[in-house]
């Protein structure tokens, strides 16, 4: 159940004379159309049919044969009650009182519990349902489709000036002469970049692996 939580009490109590009203109430219950789902309950991705729809679908028909429908709310801090009267105009009446304890007790919770309360007195009352009523109580919610998983982003590709950082960084690094010469070879495509973008880095990065090789040629010399 959406709003209300427990339903703890539903007491019927007869007054006048039961003949009229039964009558009546059986020419209603002929009339009685089925109640159309029209409201959506996005908490089950489903359709039910709310409280102005039920009435629409019950109310015309016993008015028709006489008898009217009263209901009336109620709350001790705690509990919600909601009373509600069949009564024929003959003066029988059959009256039943519903008790909820709502799953909140602020207004908006209780609210929630007398619309709730309402609705299925009214259809208890009268027998009636809707084509499919929501049993939401008893199936719990459906569960969520898996979501497909997000698309990571790309990788965003290096600058030339960022790709020239790195070749200069692995120029300083590097301690073999083989390593060094190696490196320089495969960065021949960025040097052919440079050399058309940025010929002044490409300056600064011959004269580095020239001064580079020239340590280590030193060193494997020693």
């Amino acid at each position: 159940m959406s709003e209300a939580a427990d339903v703890c009490a539903f007491r019927i109590e007869w007054e006048g004379e039961r003949a009229p009203l039964a009558k009546a109430f059986v020419a209603a219950q002929k009339a009685t159309e089925s109640i159309k789902k029209a409201a959506s309950n996005p908490a089950f991705r489903s359709t039910y049919a709310d409280l102005a729809h039920v009435v629409e679908g019950v109310i015309p028909a016993l008015n028709a044969n006489g008898v009217g429908v009263m209901q009336f709310p109620g709350f001790d801090g705690q509990m919600v009650s909601l009373t509600t009267t069949l009564l024929h105009e003959s003066g029988a009446s059959v009256t039943a009182t519903l008790h909820l304890r709502p799953s909140k007790t602020d207004p908006q919770g209780v609210g929630s519990a007398i619309t709730y309360g309402r609705r299925y007195a009214l259809l208890a009352m009268t027998g009636a349902a809707p084509e499919d009523d929501d049993g939401n109580a008893a199936s719990g919610p459906v569960r969520d489709e898996p979501r497909p998983e997000p698309k990571r982003a790309e990788a965003q590709k290096p600058t030339l000036a960022q790709r020239a950082d790195r070749l200069e960084a692995t120029l300083k690094g590097v301690s073999a002469l083989a390593d060094l010469r190696k490196a320089y070879d495969l960065a021949s495509g960025l040097c052919a970049e440079l050399d058309a973008k940025d010929p002044e880095r490409l300056v600064e990065i011959t004269k580095l692996y020239e001064r580079r090789f020239s340590e280590l040629s030193d060193r494997a010399a020693a």
